[in-house]
């Protein structure tokens, strides 16, 4: 029977998506020691492989977007099964997440620099 080994870690984040990766980014920032570990290979995790883009309210596209109206399609679009409470969040934090991303060149997608136009309404409507 082999030698089974440790490795020491401040932060063990599981998951290579995009919230895995963002949180191991900050763990990183804060200066500890991080690790992530993957069901599968690095680059093809579901974030990336769902070429879904993703949901935030802009209001660069149509300056009637906003967090309210994301909040609304969230939650219709859940048929309102979503916790309000994370939908609300998610609504009102995403914009400012998404241009993180941005300012990180974690995104590819964006058509211009510094202006994110994934998509200018919800797949649903």
């Amino acid at each position: 029977m082999s030698d089974i080994g440790r490795l020491g870690y401040d932060v063990v984040v599981i998951g290579a998506g995009g919230s895995g990766l963002r949180a191991a980014i900050e763990a990183r920032l804060a200066g500890k020691k991080t690790a992530v570990i993957s069901k599968s290979l690095f680059g093809k995790a579901h974030t990336v492989m769902a070429e879904g883009g993703c949901a935030a309210a802009m209001g660069n596209v149509n300056p009637n977007d906003n967090w309210q109206v994301h909040f609304r399609d969230t939650m219709r679009g859940g048929k309102f099964l979503n916790n309000w409470r994370m939908a609300e969040l998610h609504a009102q934090e995403a914009p400012d997440r998404v241009w993180e991303l941005e300012a990180s060149a974690t995104s590819a997608a964006t058509p211009t620099p510094g202006s994110p136009t994934w998509a200018t309404g919800p797949a649903w409507r």
